[in-house]
């Protein structure tokens, strides 16, 4: 997604829903940031198209076929400047501000840890947290701040892997898990292409920002298919911005339908948007990723 649609995105949002402001702003100065960090990244070429086809008929992950170099000191100066960022326009509690302004996380990042990181996310964020040892970092917060910073060294790899996957038919892939970095989906978007079926469902990678095909009707985190077993959650004055919520695994996932808002949908935009839908959603005890989800690729 451009630039431009972001930033159109951004204002539109600010004028219609001042009370996001803050968190806009903030989000508006971190893409900003990463943008910028993201010329810092490694040059990287793709498997075959042969070798990708083969891995995502296998489930395969296609980083698994040709994983991305993260630079360490690179890595470690975006780590720095997101934390800071962060402490200083994210409107955190004051004593979680101070850490993030007071702590060298990124010093706590070694070339063997971030060697691991793409295999193991959550393993390198509590890695991290146990060398930094500071009670005002949770692991939540370090992990947002962690992962923010390796967007950028990740997104021109994850492009150019999907590129090599030619005319490959995205709901083959058949997963709410990235096809390229295997990270849970963030979010959906129904986009108006004039079919008789009222527009396909796209998901997006918040880490790796790559979007894939993905069933309108189906639980993109347990799979349930099961008409009764899915609804919809969401504003009756603003259709547009839904929750997708599942009975099965109570899991669920923002959904926007593009065809009713007044702008072209920007997922992590739009992410921001429904965080309010979320907290709705979080309150009736369903969570982001569902419960008891065996779903995993390699």
């Amino acid at each position: 997604m451009s630039n431009t649609a972001r930033t159109k995105a951004i204002e539109h949002y600010v004028a219609s829903r001042p009370d996001l402001e803050q968190q806009l702003r903030f989000f508006e100065a971190l893409w900003d940031a990463q943008d910028e960090i993201a010329q810092d990244a490694s040059p990287y070429v793709a498997a075959s198209a042969e070798e990708t086809e083969k891995a995502l008929q296998q489930t395969r992950t296609l980083f698994s076929l040709v994983e991305p170099t993260i630079p360490l000191e690179p890595y470690q100066a975006a780590v720095r400047r997101l934390a800071a960022l962060t402490a200083e326009k994210a409107g955190l509690p004051d004593e979680q501000s101070a850490a993030l302004a007071e702590v060298d996380i990124a010093g706590a990042v070694t070339e063997k840890s971030l060697a691991s990181m793409l295999t193991g996310m959550d393993a390198f964020v509590t890695r991290i947290a146990e060398a930094v040892n500071d009670d005002r970092l949770n692991e939540p917060l370090l992990m947002f701040v962690l992962t923010e910073a390796v967007t950028p060294f990740l997104r021109e790899p994850a492009a150019a892997a999907v590129k090599a996957a030619g005319k490959y038919d995205w709901q083959q892939w058949d997963s709410g898990l990235c096809p390229v970095c295997g990270t849970p989906a963030s979010s959906g978007v129904v986009r108006d292409e004039g079919d008789l079926q009222g527009g396909r469902r796209w998901l997006s990678c918040p880490t790796c920002r790559t979007q894939w095909e993905f069933a309108r009707v189906r639980c993109a985190r347990c799979g349930q298919r099961t008409h009764d077993r899915l609804e919809y959650l969401f504003d009756e004055q603003d259709p547009g911005h839904r929750v997708h919520t599942c009975k099965e695994c109570h899991g669920y996932i923002p959904v926007t339908f593009e065809k009713q808002i007044s702008i072209l949908a920007v997922p992590e935009v739009e992410e921001i948007v429904m965080i309010p839908l979320e907290t709705v959603a979080s309150s009736r005890g369903l969570t982001p990723l569902g419960d008891d989800v065996d779903e995993t690729v390699n």
